[in-house]
């Protein structure tokens, strides 16, 4: 009995834990727009293809006030258009599923630094006027304030294994987005916030 009182009690602790601490959707999702440019390998050049870039995140850890690990879809939309090295205008896409770690700047919504940088790694698909492949990601970011917002530079590598597409490297400046900014408590010092809860 004793042996089955103790196993019911193993069995509840998550629910008792998730009951301490009740987390919503808000705390979790975060998500940044901006601009795009993919360099696509052809021999020994690059050809660029320009794009709006959508990253919407949720956070899978999410309990630090300055570290989250987060899974991500970076899309780019754009297109390229026809230069010497690659001779077709064509509509280009870039839709990558990216595991994501995040430390400091804009890692949670309770974050607290002025400074953050995020790693990650996935799969995505590419396409490329009538050619869709398929490759692994990489991608790096850094993260800062700007003005009176919240900016990340982004650089990913995709690295085709499937289909005619191409590798490419890829730079995107976007803006960080969430109503949580307006609640900055002094706005020529925005690491101090005030209590989200």
């Amino acid at each position: 009995m004793n042996r089955l009182v103790i196993f019911l009690a193993i069995l509840m602790l998550p629910s008792i834990g998730f009951a301490q601490k009740k987390s919503t959707l808000k705390d979790r999702w975060r998500n940044s727009i901006g601009a795009s440019v993919h360099l696509l390998h052809v021999s020994e050049n690059v050809s660029p293809a320009f794009g709006i870039f959508y990253n919407p995140q949720i956070n899978i850890i999410n309990k630090y006030a300055d570290f989250s690990l987060a899974a991500t879809l970076p899309v780019t939309l754009g297109a390229h258009v026809k230069d010497s090295w690659i001779e077709e205008t064509f509509f280009y896409a870039h839709v990558p599923a990216v595991l994501e770690a995040s430390l400091g700047h804009y890692s949670t919504r309770d974050f607290r630094s002025n400074i953050g940088m995020a790693l990650g790694a996935g799969y995505g698909a590419q396409i490329a006027g009538s050619s869709v492949s398929t490759g692994f990601v990489a991608t790096v970011a850094a993260r800062t304030w700007i003005v009176r917002g919240s900016m990340t530079i982004r650089y990913m590598f995709h690295y085709n294994l499937q289909g005619t597409g191409y590798h490419s490297h890829n730079l995107t400046l976007a803006v960080n987005m969430g109503n949580y900014f307006k609640k900055l408590t002094n706005m020529n010092k925005m690491s101090k916030f005030q209590n989200f809860k």
